[in-house]
């Protein structure tokens, strides 16, 4: 939930930002004071991050680092040019909520000029920061910089959504389905995010036979406001709403008919991982999954092999990438920054939805997003991030079987069971 606030935010704009940024710098920030005294490359984009709550040692921690001003913890560079993710610090406001938010667009300000002073003409908004922000419009009413001096900041959804197509796409193709024949279970909420996928979908690929669209209860009105939506972009299967019953579980008939989930938070959160029909598929964001849900998945996986649960946030680069990371690879730091959205890539060739976010604002000739995403421009995204050869990723398996010996195996039991 969003709350405002009535004190104004103050911001300082650096006089001289390079040589402002270079004198706070504690030593162990190597890899900023590298981009700023130009031993590294310019950025050509970023992504602004926080990180979910932390127990209060690792917050502790992060605080002797990061001394209470956002900082640069990686960089990576692709075929599309180097984004770096810029983390903002962690502080305890005691469950103030009112002064967590101005702490936030505060913050968020000085990364935005941060990021700039490092070369980024485009600053991407990870999905918590975007949903504190309204979107990045409150960080836009505080930047002390005039709007044509200042980078262009974005939302990720419609990268986001982009990718959860491209993996639908991929999977669906290497099992042998067709989305025609698909029964989609989607979760709705107050957010935009299922409405700019589906809209993407329709107006891009063949429609699923049917949509389930499972509202929270008591938000039944985003799920009316929904389906009339899709009736206007040209849905022509059957749409079935239901809402979910108390403690956010899910109503039967997803696990009774829906043969894919777009596996959101409020999926997730009401998942009971055994009920699902076997031959389902489960698009996973977020990507990170809680114990909760991740044991009995990989349970169910192992002992059965009839579930399949690929990354619906993360795409497969054409090109290998390589990332360079503020603290040594496995050190507690690292461990803790790597649990951010914005963090680096498992392999050379996958990489995270929200970096790529900045970089199609930058390189790729799209449209900056805030909020709802019109249909035009979230295919905008998707052909363009096509054309510069990104795809779906292999599912993430937990069993000693390569992804192409197992998606083989399922194939050959699911193909043709719906």
């Amino acid at each position: 939930m969003t709350h405002t606030f009535s004190s104004p935010v103050h911001v300082q704009a650096p006089s001289s930002p390079v040589q402002d940024v270079q004198q706070g710098l504690p030593s162990s920030h190597l890899l900023l004071e590298q981009v700023l005294t130009k031993s590294e490359a310019p950025l050509d984009a970023a992504v602004l991050t926080c990180l979910p709550p932390l127990q209060k040692e690792e917050v502790s921690l992060l605080q002797a680092w990061h001394q209470g001003r956002p900082t640069l913890t990686q960089i990576v560079t692709t075929q599309l040019g180097r984004v770096g993710t810029v983390l903002l610090p962690t502080e305890d406001t005691h469950g103030d909520e009112q002064r967590q938010q101005k702490m936030i667009i505060e913050q968020a300000c000085k990364a935005v000029a941060l990021a700039q002073t490092c070369g980024a003409r485009s600053v991407a908004l990870s999905a918590p920061l975007a949903s504190q922000t309204r979107g990045g419009q409150l960080i836009r009413e505080h930047q002390v910089l005039r709007a044509g001096h200042r980078p262009s900041l974005t939302t990720a959804d419609a990268t986001t959504s982009v990718a959860v197509l491209l993996n639908l796409e991929w999977i669906l193709a290497r099992v042998g389905r067709e989305l025609c024949r698909e029964r989609l279970a989607v979760a709705v909420g107050p957010d935009d995010f299922a409405s700019t996928f589906l809209r993407l979908l329709l107006a891009t690929r063949p429609h699923p036979s049917s949509l389930m669209l499972c509202t929270l209860p008591g938000q039944g009105r985003h799920g009316e406001h929904l389906e009339t939506e899709l009736l206007v972009s040209g849905f022509r299967g059957d749409i079935v709403r239901s809402e979910m019953r108390a403690g956010e579980a899910l109503p039967d008939s997803v696990y009774e008919e829906a043969t894919l989930l777009l596996g959101t938070d409020d999926v997730l959160r009401g998942l009971d991982v055994q009920r699902l029909r076997a031959g389902a598929i489960l698009l996973r964001l977020p990507s990170a999954l809680s114990p909760e849900v991740s044991e009995p998945l990989s349970a169910r996986i192992r002992a059965h092999r009839d579930l399949l649960a690929p990354r619906g946030d993360e795409l497969t680069s054409p090109a290998p990438m390589r990332a360079q990371r503020a603290f040594a690879q496995g050190s507690l730091l690292d461990l803790l920054v790597q649990t951010g959205e914005g963090s680096g890539l498992r392999t050379p060739h996958q990489i995270k939805s929200s970096l790529l976010a900045g970089l199609a604002v930058a390189k790729l000739d799209v449209l900056p997003t805030s909020g709802w995403v019109d249909t035009k421009t979230a295919q905008s995204y998707y052909f363009a991030l096509r054309r510069a050869g990104f795809r779906g990723a292999a599912p993430d398996l937990g069993v000693q079987d390569t992804p192409s010996l197992y998606l083989t195996q399922f194939r050959a039991r699911f193909r043709h069971c719906f």
